[in-house]
């Protein structure tokens, strides 16, 4: 089916399919998750957060392919639900793309599907990823990302403020924060030294309005960067976010389907939040045509992924779509602690060697759980990406992954009730130089030496 027609026919759905209360929806997609785990065998095991089973990976895409075509996707200004047949969504994968050009000139970089324990190393896709940014550091901290040499491509945050007002969703302040915000990410790139550097978005925009506002390709965002079309929990989409898709097709750019399936929510645990995530996925496929896609699992009671529930989704949705589609996606920390601690440090490591072992490219970090505004820094964006890459050189399998995030999870798991929120970036950098201070760094070594004895082998890193 083409585009347009895909286009044409999921609107005409929206307003024609079956028309269902919102937690009737939910209702029914939590009867059909666990239906579906007892048919396919799905089961979580704590002491097993990387499976090393290449059937079981295979039921868990078969069961999220089943759920998409059981129940469809919900519409929430309709409340009409879109149903797709399982040909439909087969044939929607089949055209997605396996390869991405991301950035141009002598920045770009090439990101392909990744396979399970994959010999060829993550790139680093990065940025405050939608986290909240104070109008007073937003350059500094877009370059401290920038900079990093590990880190390929970067996301803008979200600045909560136009000029000291707040800003409203919808509105010409959200339209002119957007562009700023655009315009500061380019500067951040072209200050580093590389200008073509892709950009994965404008996280300020609130809007479909917002989002289209930053396509410009001279000063804010050009063809080869990406905006985000994200999902509501679980498997819902409205006008607001499928409105986005027909600009970006024609504008050319990176369609990116963000997804945040919550474990303990309407997917039950881990194992059926796993199968949402497989079936989150497919409709992002279909409905949004994403080039490529961001899981951020999510912690109903704590916002991170960094919990063993978080693992096993990040694992077995990984290996799902890695052995049976062509896709790109990335994996997405979100922790409990905050930049300048080494728990935060250790919630990273677990995360990005699972990524790294699963099949994903790297992208995130989300610390405090994105919720304390310039709590976050370029330094534990950058060690995700070395800490992946080293994964990745050191041939850590699915078994050694598994073992290695249950050692770490003891160093911070304690922290889930009381986390250490740690420092805001311009206590944790020299504004001056843009580089991390001395306790920053040494967190930094701490927790590679730490890795290394773990099994993980580093080459000098920027803080060594």
């Amino acid at each position: 089916m083409y585009a347009n027609d895909r286009l044409l026919e999921i609107h005409q759905r929206s307003r024609t399919g079956p028309f269902m209360r919102e937690v009737e929806f939910d209702l029914m997609l939590a009867k059909r998750t666990n239906e579906l785990l007892n048919e396919y065998n799905i089961k979580f095991d704590p002491n097993l957060v990387v499976p090393a089973d290449d059937d079981l990976a295979d039921r868990v895409f078969q069961a999220g392919l089943q759920l998409l075509e059981d129940i469809g996707c919900y519409h929430l200004d309709t409340q009409r639900v879109i149903k797709f047949s399982r040909a439909e969504i087969l044939d929607a994968l089949r055209q997605a793309p396996d390869t991405l050009y991301l950035g141009e000139g002598r920045d770009m970089v090439i990101a392909r599907h990744r396979g399970i324990e994959d010999p060829n190393p993550p790139l680093n896709l990065t940025g405050p990823a939608g986290q909240p940014c104070s109008e007073t550091y937003y350059l500094p901290l877009m370059i401290s990302y920038a900079q990093e040499p590990y880190v390929q491509a970067i996301e803008s945050g979200a600045t909560l403020t136009y000029n000291g007002y707040d800003i409203m969703a919808g509105s010409l302040m959200e339209v002119k924060a957007v562009q700023r915000d655009s315009a500061t990410a380019r500067e951040a790139i072209r200050r580093v030294g590389k200008p073509g550097m892709h950009i994965g978005d404008c996280a300020t925009g609130m809007t479909a309005i917002g989002k289209m506002a930053a396509s410009e390709p001279v000063n804010l965002l050009r063809p080869c960067d990406g905006r985000l079309v994200a999902q509501m929990c679980e498997l819902k989409t409205n006008d607001d976010q499928l409105i986005r898709v027909p600009h970006l097709l024609e504008y050319g750019s990176h369609i990116i389907n963000l997804m945040t399936p919550l474990t303990g929510g309407i997917g039950g645990g881990p194992a059926g939040v796993a199968v949402v995530s497989v079936a989150e996925t497919l409709m992002g496929v279909v409905c949004y045509f994403a080039t490529y896609h961001y899981l951020s699992i999510t912690h109903i009671k704590w916002t991170n992924n960094s919990d063993p529930w978080g693992m096993y989704v990040l694992a077995m949705a990984g290996q799902a779509m890695a052995r049976n589609s062509h896709i790109v996606w990335t994996d997405d920390p979100f922790n409990v602690n905050g930049a300048g601690t080494l728990e935060n440090l250790y919630e990273v490591a677990g995360h990005a060697i699972i990524g790294s072992v699963c099949g994903y490219q790297q992208h995130g970090v989300g610390s405090t759980g994105g919720n304390i505004v310039d709590h976050h820094t370029g330094l534990e964006a950058g060690f995700q990406g070395e800490v992946a890459i080293a994964a990745t050189r050191s041939g850590i399998t699915r078994e050694k992954a598994n073992e290695i995030a249950l050692k770490l999870l003891p160093l911070y798991k304690d922290t889930f009730k009381d986390p250490k929120l740690g420092k805001p970036f311009n206590e944790l950098y020299d504004l001056k130089t843009i580089t991390p201070k001395q306790e920053w760094q040494d967190c930094y070594r701490q927790a590679k030496d730490t890795l290394s004895k773990l099994g993980l082998s580093f080459t000098q890193g920027p803080y060594d």
